[in-house]
C-alpha cells in the first residue's frame, strides 16, 4: 500500500513535536525532581544540625550537675535535672523533641529515668525500659550484655539512630529516635577521672521524617502539574504542526505530483514531455534537473539506436572474420600436427594465423599482426586473407615464390591500408617429409623452435606489411628434425603485463616452454595457456593474442 507523502510530511512533523515535547517533559520534570531532592537534603541538613546541636549541648551541661548528684546520692535532684529535657519540644513545629533521657550506673544500675508525658511504656535493652503502670516506673538495672555492647563499648559521647517500642494511649508502635550518649565523670582529689555513669537522651525524629515526607508529596505534586502543562503543550503543537506541514505538504507534493506525471509520460516513451515546475526551491531544482535528464535521455535513446546499428555491424565483421580464419584447437596439415588458438581483445581482432597444403605436399604455416585492434584491424586482416588465398591460388607448385608472395601481399595491404595500419607477418613453408623449412619474416616476431631441451628463435627480418610499395623479402632454410616443436605467436603474449605492470616477455615464455619437447600439440598449448593466465589473473587484456603449436 502506498503513502502519500503528504501523509509521510504530516506525521513526521507531528512525530518531531511529539518528541520535542516529551523530551521538555522529562527535563521538567527531572528539574522538580531535582528541587525536591534538593530541599529534602537542604532540611535534613538544617534540622539534624540543629538536632545535634542541642543533644550535645544537652547532654554534656547535664552530665556535670549530674556528676555531682550522683555524688551525693541525690536521686531526687537528678529526677528533677531529667524531668524538664523529656517535657521540652525542641524542634519547630514538633519536629523532633526528647522522649526519653536516664541515667545508668557502670554496673547496670538505673538511677533514673524520665519519659515524656505522652508515652505510656519505653522498651529499651531488647524489654520493657518504663512501665506507667507499675509502682516502679523504670526497671532497676539493664541487662550488662547490652550496657557493654550499646553504651560503654562504643567511643563517647556518642550519636546513633535507633528504633524504639513505645505505648501511648494503648497503641503500641515503633517510633524512629536519635539517642545521644554521654559519660558522667568525676574527679579526685588527686585528678583522676572516676566513671560516675552513663548520661542517654533519645529524640524522636518521627516529626522530621513527616516534614520530608509532606515535602516530598509536594514535589510530585508540582511534577505531575508540569507533566500536565507539558501535555496541554504537546495537544497545542500537534495541531498547529498538523496545520503547517499539511499545507507546506499540499505545496510541496503539488509540484512534486508534475514531476512524477512528467515521468511517467516519459517512462511510456513519450520523450517531448518536459516539467512545469517553477518553485525557487529544491523542488524547482529538482524540476530543472529532471528537463536536463529528459534531454539527455532523448539523446541518449538516439545514441543508443546508432550503437545498435553499429554493434549490428561489427558483429558481421567478427562473423566475417569467424569464417576467414580456421578453427583454433587441433589440426592436420601434411606432415604437421597443429594446435592454434586466437583470443581477440575486443569483439574484433586484428591478429591472422592460417595454415594450407600446397600442391606439391609441403605446408604454408602464416601468422599475422596488425596494428590496433577491433574492426579496422580487421578488416586488415580479412583483406591479408583474401589476397593470400588469391595468390596461392595463382601459383603452381613449380613457380611457387614465397617472398615473391609476400611482396605482393605487401602491395595488397599498403593499397588497402594507405599507410594508416600496417602488418607484422610471418610465413614457414615445411616441406613433404618435414625435414626442411623455408622462412620469410616482415617484422614479426621470431617462432621458437623446441629441440630436446632447447629453445631457440629462427632469426629472420624484413619490412612490415603495408609500409612500402616496393619492399623486398627474403627467405632463410633451415633444417629440421622430426619431433621438432614450433611456436608461432603475436606480441600480444609476450607483451601482456600483469596487475604489477610486469610483462609476460619472450625470457618467461622460452622457459616455460622448455619442458614441452615431449608434449604433443595439445599438452603443449594447454601448459602454456595454463602458466600465462595465472601469470595475468585479473589484468586487462590489451591487444589480441595467438598462438599456435606446430610439430613435424
Amino acid at each position: 500500500m502506498r503513502v502519500s507523502i503528504s501523509i509521510k510530511w504530516t506525521l513526521s512533523a507531528v512525530l518531531l513535536v511529539i518528541v520535542v515535547v516529551c523530551i521538555y517533559a522529562f527535563f521538567t520534570s527531572s528539574d522538580a525532581q531535582k528541587n525536591v531532592d534538593n530541599e529534602v537534603e537542604r532540611i535534613k541538613r538544617i534540622q539534624y544540625t540543629a538536632l545535634d546541636e542541642i543533644g550535645s549541648q544537652t547532654t554534656r551541661y547535664i552530665s556535670l550537675p549530674a556528676s555531682s548528684l550522683l555524688f551525693d546520692n541525690d536521686k531526687s535532684g537528678l529526677n528533677n535535672l531529667l524531668a524538664p529535657v523529656v517535657e521540652n519540644h525542641e524542634g519547630i513545629d514538633n519536629s523532633y523533641y526528647a522522649i526519653y533521657s536516664t541515667i545508668i550506673a557502670p554496673n547496670g544500675r538505673v538511677w533514673v529515668a524520665a519519659v515524656n508525658s505522652e508515652y505510656d511504656s519505653l522498651e529499651l535493652a531488647g524489654e520493657t525500659f518504663f512501665d506507667r503502670s507499675r509502682e516502679e516506673q523504670a526497671i532497676s538495672e539493664v541487662p550488662e550484655a547490652w550496657l557493654k555492647t550499646d553504651i560503654a563499648g562504643k567511643q563517647l559521647p556518642s550519636t546513633e539512630d535507633v528504633e524504639r517500642k513505645v505505648t501511648t494511649k494503648g497503641e503500641s508502635k515503633s517510633i524512629h529516635i536519635r539517642q545521644y550518649t554521654q559519660k558522667i565523670e568525676s574527679k579526685t582529689e588527686d585528678g583522676e577521672r572516676v566513671e560516675q555513669g552513663y548520661l542517654i537522651i533519645g529524640y524522636s525524629i518521627d516529626g522530621l521524617e513527616a516534614e520530608i515526607k509532606a515535602i516530598q508529596a509536594q514535589g510530585e505534586v508540582r511534577k505531575s502539574e508540569a507533566l500536565s502543562r507539558a501535555l496541554w503543550l504537546a495537544i497545542i503543537a500537534v495541531i498547529i504542526g498538523l496545520v503547517v506541514a499539511g499545507i507546506q505538504a499540499v505545496l510541496v507534493t503539488r509540484n512534486i505530483k508534475k514531476l512524477s506525471k512528467a515521468a511517467s509520460q516519459i517512462a511510456n516513451g513519450d520523450l517531448t514531455v518536459r516539467s512545469d515546475v517553477h518553485s525557487k526551491d529544491e523542488i524547482g531544482q529538482l524540476g530543472e534537473q529532471f528537463n536536463i535528464m529528459a534531454d539527455q535521455v532523448q539523446a541518449l535513446m538516439k545514441e543508443t539506436e546508432q550503437k545498435a546499428m553499429l554493434e549490428k555491424e561489427v558483429d558481421i565483421a567478427r562473423s566475417i572474420q569467424t569464417t576467414l580464419l580456421p578453427p583454433c584447437g587441433h589440426a592436420a596439415c601434411g606432415p604437421v600436427q597443429l594446435n592454434a588458438y586466437f583470443q581477440p581483445a575486443s569483439m574484433c581482432g586484428g591478429d591472422f594465423f592460417s595454415y594450407n597444403q600446397l600442391p606439391d605436399g609441403s605446408t604454408l604455416l602464416t601468422i599475422g599482426d596488425v596494428t590496433g585492434h577491433g574492426v579496422p584491424a580487421a578488416m586488415i586482416t580479412a583483406c591479408a586473407k583474401s589476397a593470400l588465398d588469391t595468390l596461392l591460388n595463382m601459383t603452381s607448385a613449380q613457380g611457387f615464390n614465397l617472398p615473391q608472395i609476400i611482396a605482393s601481399l605487401n602491395v595488397a595491404i599498403c593499397q588497402s591500408a594507405k599507410r594508416e595500419y600496417f602488418m607484422t607477418f610471418l610465413a614457414m613453408r615445411i616441406s613433404a617429409d618435414g625435414r626442411s623449412a623455408e622462412l620469410v619474416n616482415a617484422g614479426h616476431n621470431f617462432p621458437l623452435i623446441i629441440r630436446g631441451n632447447e629453445v631457440k628463435g629462427l632469426v629472420s627480418r624484413g619490412e612490415r606489411l603495408g609500409d612500402q610499395m616496393n619492399s623486398k623479402y627474403e627467405s632463410i632454410h633451415t633444417q629440421l628434425n622430426k619431433g621438432d616443436l614450433l611456436l608461432f605467436y603475436t606480441d600480444g603474449l609476450t607483451e601482456y603485463a600483469n596487475s604489477q605492470n610486469v610483462e609476460y616477455g619472450e625470457k618467461r615464455l622460452r622457459k616455460v616452454i622448455a619442458p614441452c619437447a615431449s608434449m604433443d600439440v595439445d599438452q603443449a598449448i594447454s601448459f602454456l595457456w595454463n602458466d600465462f593466465t595465472a601469470f595475468c589473473a585479473d589484468a586487462p587484456q590489451n591487444d589480441d593474442i595467438t598462438l599456435m603449436f606446430a610439430r613435424v
